[in-house]
């Protein structure tokens, strides 16, 4: 991808408003009623004990400067070594993919096809900046202020388009409670729940979005006829049938098997959006063409897979062992669809969630190389440089948040996987519900750098990184924490960056009022809070997890005007495929 162009328009008035509720909306999220006890409290997180000059409440941002804060930038990459065959397969890959934005705006919420023909409708310059709006939130609802509605008077739905709106945590459990039977399909990733007269029935996606996915899966077949490479036709065909069956098993095992220079990823996976309960995937697409050469460079890192989980810093019955074959590709983004085109673009990811092929074969992780790239020189780096003291800027590295990126994805494989409930394994996701997101975020993202750390120490990575990665995580932690409380993780990066601040890791310098990293502290911190995030994620309570992540909610003053100076930034960037015929 090209480099991202700066942002000309400044966001004070929206950036203020959305950091300034940024301490309420953490301490509302919390739900300690459904854990055991709720921990003791934490004091008030502070950088030092001068207060910062009180600021009134700034003015609502409009639709035009909440579209101003994701700036667009090419994503293109370099095809003229495909075979003839591959690009027409490439092109194939790319009409299919189309094919999930329909079921997602729908899964985001079932209003929005309807709602989409209104806001067209105005003509206005107001109107066509509201459009966009929409467009970029994949909905009437701004993602990264807590849901604030922009398009509809009406609070957002914590269950999207997966549930009846006002269906409850409390009612889906209970109805699970008093009809067993139905456990499994109510608690699968690929239902939908609806109202049955006076009950409750689950139905299939398959059957829910047969309209859309009967075309997406005809689209694979067309590209596996086209494409040469056995491993891209062996996984098209398999995934076709998966979407027409929601039978992801053997196509997840076949899509870790591709060795093409070509590849999708497309499907129900993550979770983020159900909001109620954390079960419902969302149906995502990316096409990428691989970077053998970048790829194979990194593959030294998934043999030391298990090394990794056994340097964790926790007790030995809290580590696991999953397959490690875990492949790591590198790749360039030429299109994206769906949950993967939301607000905040996602730059990697660790794939298949399913625990069943995570046990046999690990997991696949896939680095956006251009994307990563693009989001470090518009966004991270400016925000290191404004935020952090002077002697910290020359260490602000894209190698190191390439590294970074990678280790994060790998660390989604470590740490536990299920939890005990009466001698049966349960999934985390489905014993954390909603607070699952954030909390495997900030483990992700936390173990991450202590294992980046660990392969330094290693001489797997040069030892000049150190201080880089250390340096370069803070600054990655502000960069996700404008993200919103209402994104998994921007709650999670908000909550790690306060607990370092508590345990003095990160101080203010008075003069400048930057930050600034004692690195030493820093590391001792980071293998504390590992071990407390993989603590609760080892007891597997809802409730405890809310509760504890509500104790890093309050947002010290001089934080909160720290991050109002990064205003005119972009919060992400806005993606434009020229492979896709897409133009800015």
């Amino acid at each position: 991808m090209q480099t991202a162009t700066s942002l000309d328009h400044r966001l004070d008035r929206r950036r203020r408003r959305s950091v300034a509720a940024l301490a309420l909306l953490l301490a509302c999220s919390s739900d300690a009623t459904q854990g055991p006890a709720t921990p003791r409290a934490r004091p008030t997180v502070s950088l030092d004990h001068v207060p910062a000059p009180e600021v009134p409440p700034p003015p609502k941002a409009s639709p035009a400067e909440r579209v101003a804060a994701f700036t667009p930038v090419r994503l293109d990459a370099d095809v003229r070594a495909l075979a003839e065959p591959e690009r027409a397969a490439l092109d194939a890959l790319i009409a299919a993919a189309r094919g999930v934005d329909p079921i997602f705006d729908r899964q985001a919420y079932a209003g929005n096809p309807e709602l989409a023909e209104r806001l067209a409708a105005d003509a206005s310059p107001e109107g066509a900046a509201r459009l966009a709006l929409f467009r970029i939130m994949r909905g009437p609802w701004d993602r990264q202020d807590h849901f604030e509605p922009f398009a509809l008077d009406r609070a957002h739905p914590p269950g999207a388009g997966f549930y009846p709106e006002d269906l409850t945590a409390e009612a889906f459990r209970g109805w699970v409670a008093a009809h067993p039977g139905d456990k499994a399909a109510f608690e699968s990733l690929t239902t939908v729940i609806e109202r049955d007269g006076e009950g409750l029935k689950a139905r299939p996606y398959h059957e829910v979005y047969a309209e859309w996915l009967t075309p997406v899966a005809a689209g694979l077949e067309e590209a596996a006829r086209l494409t040469r490479d056995r491993t891209l036709q062996k996984f098209l065909r398999s995934r076709a049938v998966a979407l027409r069956s929601d039978d992801y098993y053997q196509s997840d095992k076949d899509w870790m098997d591709l060795r093409s220079p070509v590849e999708i990823t497309i499907g129900p996976y993550e979770t983020y959006e159900d909001e109620l309960l954390g079960l419902k995937g969302a149906y995502e697409a990316f096409v990428t063409v691989t970077l053998p050469a970048a790829s194979a460079d990194l593959e030294r890192f998934k043999g030391r897979l298990q090394d990794m989980e056994e340097h964790l810093p926790i007790p030995d019955e809290y580590k696991t062992r999953r397959g490690r074959e875990s492949p790591i590709r590198v790749v360039d983004l030429v299109f994206s669809a769906g949950d993967a085109r939301k607000s905040v673009q996602t730059i990697a990811f660790n794939l298949p969630n399913d625990e069943r092929v995570r046990a046999e074969k690990g997991a696949k992780k896939v680095l956006l190389r251009n994307l990563i790239r693009a989001k470090f020189d518009a966004i991270m780096r400016p925000i290191g440089e404004r935020s952090l003291v002077d002697e910290h800027r020359a260490d602000l590295s894209a190698d190191a948040f390439f590294h970074q990126v990678l280790f994060h994805e790998l660390s989604h494989t470590l740490g536990p996987a299920h939890v005990d409930r009466g001698g049966q394994p349960v999934e985390l996701r489905i014993a954390l519900g909603a607070a699952f997101s954030p909390l495997e975020e900030a483990k992700a993202d936390v173990v991450g750098v202590y294992s980046l750390l660990y392969m330094i120490d290693e001489g797997e990575v040069p030892k000049a990184m150190r201080t880089p990665a250390l340096v370069s995580y803070v600054a990655g932690l502000l960069r996700s924490m404008r993200f919103g409380v209402a994104e998994a993780h921007g709650r999670g990066a908000t909550v790690q960056l306060l607990y370092f601040i508590d345990r003095k890791a990160i101080t203010r310098d008075r003069d400048t009022g930057r930050l600034r990293v004692d690195l030493a502290n820093l590391e001792e911190s980071i293998r504390a809070l590992i071990g407390e995030i993989i603590g609760l994620q080892r007891l597997g309570s809802e409730g405890r997890a809310d509760a504890w992540m509500s104790r890093f909610s309050a947002l010290p003053d001089e934080l909160t005007t720290l991050m109002s100076e990064l205003e005119d930034l972009p919060i992400d960037v806005r993606p434009v495929y020229p492979l896709a015929g897409e133009s800015p």
